[in-house]
């Protein structure tokens, strides 16, 4: 099940996730919601048709799980909470920095959204 999960997570948060979606999701206001709302619904039934099902609990903690870590940039308020990197000092190099802030974002956002995936799937399956 596990790597269902993370297949149809990949798909949906990668392949399926245009720059639109990307750049206007965590946007404040009613335009944001709407760009949020829509990629949560495509990553919803992405991932939905890789753990084939058709649960509509499953369907509801896979958007509900999804919607507020994207509309909220929830993995920059764990860094912060945690006091990982920041990105506004310097470490190494700017470019490094930069590097490495996005691979720990990436890391931490992905491990959310798989594992939410996963507790859901084990609780309602």
């Amino acid at each position: 099940m596990l790597e269902r999960i993370i297949l149809g997570h990949l798909v949906g948060d990668y392949l399926l996730q245009n720059k639109a979606m990307m750049l206007n999701k965590s946007k404040k206001g009613v335009k944001g919601a709407l760009w949020c709302t829509l990629h949560c619904a495509i990553y919803t039934a992405v991932v939905c048709l890789f753990l084939w099902t058709a649960n509509p609990w499953i369907i509801l903690a896979v958007f509900l799980s999804h919607w507020p870590i994207d509309r909220w940039s929830l993995a920059v308020k764990w860094m912060q909470l945690i006091k990982s990197r920041d990105p506004h000092e310097t470490y190494f190099s700017k470019e490094i920095d930069a590097a490495f802030y996005a691979i720990v974002y990436v890391a931490i956002d992905n491990t959310a959204h798989i594992l939410l995936i996963w507790l859901a799937a084990k609780l309602l399956m």
